[in-house]
């Protein structure tokens, strides 16, 4: 008589012989195809001018002795509108409109960027703007050029991002040092604070005004006129932006002498 069989043995024993029997290929993974990468865009930047020399001038300029004080506004631009400003492209950067501001921002290091006002050129005037940097790192400059030329040959009063105040001339290539960095009460510094720069010039006798209190004067016989506009210098960052606002032009009024009367 024959051993009986368990029928579920029978049945696990068939499953491993069948699988020994049947071969099971691997199935290829799909393969992505990478999607298409837009070439990045070529930006053509103005050529930058060659580097300034410093000359610092000599001391013991004479203080100024102006005689006019502000009169009549000759031009205002509070940039709530486009009065077609100019731009001095003398490195990568632009300037635009934003929030009722002039915002200028440069791009390279050791460079600048200047925005020429629309209004004619006058030579005794008072200057004003409010500037706040928003974009800086300590020696990194913004302010107000004056007496502009064809050959951008100019006036600089800036104040520098830790809160020095410093005017210069540019003739002929050369950046000249008129007054060199100097620390103030009146200053306030660091980014998002705003100080509102002022120069009275006559003839070739300036006086120099942070938060309206004046800083130093000077004289230059440099250039004796020119047109007016804003400035930012970029000296160590790769990046410097700062926001200007309620720029105005007054002009110097000669002061009033009372006639005796008869």
């Amino acid at each position: 008589m024959s051993p009986s069989r368990d029928p579920l043995l029978l049945f696990v024993a068939g499953c491993l012989f069948l699988s020994g029997c049947i071969g099971v290929d691997a199935q290829p993974m799909p393969t992505q195809t990478p999607s298409p990468v837009a070439p990045s865009p070529t930006v053509a930047f103005p050529t930058l001018l060659p580097t300034s020399t410093f000359t610092p001038l000599p001391t013991g300029t004479a203080t100024p002795d102006l005689s006019s004080s502000p009169g009549n506004t000759f031009f205002a631009d509070r940039f709530s509108g486009d009065l077609n400003w100019a731009q001095a492209a003398l490195a990568p950067g632009g300037l635009s409109l934003a929030q009722g501001r002039l915002v200028i921002s440069v791009r390279q290091a050791n460079s600048l960027y200047m925005a020429i006002s629309p209004a004619d050129p006058v030579p005794n005037t008072y200057l004003e703007v409010d500037v706040r940097p928003e974009i800086c790192l300590d020696n990194d400059e913004f302010g107000l050029a004056f007496r502009i030329n064809e050959d951008f040959e100019h006036y600089r009063f800036t104040l520098t991002c830790d809160g020095q105040a410093r005017v210069v001339g540019v003739v002929e290539g050369v950046e000249r040092i008129l007054i060199p960095s100097t620390d103030s009460d009146a200053i306030f510094p660091g980014l998002f604070l705003t100080n509102r720069l002022g120069v009275q010039m006559e003839d070739d006798q300036f006086r120099f005004y942070i938060n309206g209190e004046e800083l130093f004067s000077d004289r230059d016989l440099s250039l004796p006129s020119g047109r007016f506009g804003l400035v930012v210098r970029a000296r160590q960052s790769g990046q410097t932006t700062a926001s200007f606002d309620n720029f105005s032009i007054r002009l110097l009024q000669p002061p009033t002498t009372n006639t005796p009367s008869d």
